[in-house]
């Protein structure tokens, strides 16, 4: 029974060290590990007992964190003035070697056929780079197990983890701490909205520790991986939902202080990212619509009188506001000035006030000036009403040229 039992032991210890990885991704440094403890729980138990990294509120000697985070969509609720980001995976690690000696320790105490085994797989693995135990990073890091780094999101409104994060350590030594399904808020109130509906929009953030003194950061090479291949494929592994992701830089970055910490300096890894609206829907829908009905309120201009023109004017002019009213209430917040689409709608209307003005004008013209009614001035010679001719001439040129004055206008005023 007990040599079944470590066969099966045995074979299940080979697959795990087997198949470390599982593909979820088309980006090779996507590929996600599933962790499981390779040493038995009681030896996991003795490592954790003799860990006391965390004892210290500082680190007695320098420290190098490789850093590695996988952000995988960006959210605007604009309405409300917030940005969500959402990360995949973030994780810091770092050789500790006291860490290794206690496993050697703890591993040489044991003298048992499993740990014997066990230690053979690791050597036939040819690699130390193996996880070996699990533990809870927040459970470890207030019991002073490990360090605890104090990583912050700058200027965050809220952190949350929908998955509890773990510290993993590795045969070699390693230390790592692991942090699954984040989603991180920010304010973005600042954001420029002036040419909405054709606006890009840039945002950096921040992820800093509050130990300023024998630390520093570097990208792991799973991270430089990452960046690499996601600028290959156009960010195309970041879900970004109405926008599209232009560039997507993050880098390591130190910050000397100042006043009482002039002799310290505060590590961070610092992202940038540029994403553009995707206006084609916006064009479509809206814009290329009220185009349309801007210029048939043009041609009303070249109608006959008596096709009642101040009322098809009119008609249009509604057309154009409930447009406006429907379509541009949109989710940017109010802001307390004009953008691209505010001016659009704004020519827009005034192109359809200036018709119905001028309809108006010609209408009032022939009844109180001329003496006669609308259907009535078809029949009269052109050379009776030679000021009409002139004044329909004059409007057919005058309105564009508004409209051209009041897009130039909109352009020097908006950019």
């Amino acid at each position: 029974m007990i040599k079944n039992f470590l066969l099966i032991f045995f074979f299940l210890q080979i697959l795990i060290i087997k198949s470390f990885s599982i593909e979820v991704s088309t980006l090779e440094a996507e590929k996600k590990l599933e962790f499981s403890e390779l040493f038995p729980k009681s030896i996991c138990n003795k490592i954790y007992d003799d860990s006391l990294f965390g004892v210290e509120n500082k680190l007695d000697q320098e420290v190098t964190l490789k850093k590695f985070l996988n952000l995988k969509r960006i959210n605007l609720d604009e309405t409300n003035s917030v940005l969500k980001l959402f990360f995949d995976q973030r994780s810091f690690f770092y050789t500790e070697p006291k860490l290794n000696l206690i496993i050697f320790n703890n591993l040489a105490d044991d003298f048992s056929d499993q740990i014997q085994s066990i230690s053979k797989k690791i050597k036939d693995a040819g690699t130390k780079k193996i996880v070996v135990c699990e533990y809870d990073l927040k459970k470890s890091v207030e019991q002073g197990k490990f360090f605890d780094f104090q990583m912050t999101f700058q200027d965050s409104i809220t952190v949350n983890s929908n998955i509890d994060p773990k510290i993993l350590i590795y045969f070699d030594g390693t230390i790592e701490y692991l942090y699954y399904d984040e989603e991180v808020s920010y304010d973005i109130s600042d954001f420029n909205y002036k040419k909405y509906p054709f606006d890009t929009q840039k945002f950096k953030f921040v992820i800093y520790s509050k130990i300023y003194e024998n630390l520093s950061f570097r990208l792991s090479d799973k991270f430089r991986l990452l960046k690499k291949e996601a600028s290959e494929n156009k960010f195309s592994n970041i879900s970004s939902p109405g926008w599209s992701v232009n560039s997507y830089s993050p880098y390591p970055f130190m910050e000397n202080l100042v006043d009482a910490y002039s002799d310290y300096n505060k590590h961070s890894i610092t992202a940038e990212f540029k994403i553009e609206r995707n206006s084609n829907s916006f064009v479509y829908k809206f814009i290329t619509p009220v185009l349309l009905l801007m210029f048939i309120n043009y041609l009303i201009l070249f109608l006959p009188s008596e096709y009642n023109k101040p009322s098809t004017a009119i008609t249009l002019f509604f057309l154009i506001l409930i447009f406006n009213l429907v379509t541009t209430n949109s989710s940017i917040p109010q802001m307390p000035y004009l953008n691209i689409i505010d001016w659009f709608i704004f020519t827009a209307l005034l192109n359809s006030f200036l018709v119905i003005f001028i309809c108006f004008i010609e209408a009032f013209y022939v009844g109180h000036f001329m003496g006669y009614s609308l259907n009535e001035i078809v029949k009269v010679p052109k050379n009776e009403k030679t000021t009409l001719m002139r004044f329909r001439l004059f409007s057919k040129i005058f309105v564009p040229a508004v409209i051209a004055v009041s897009a130039i206008s909109g352009y020097w005023l908006i950019f």
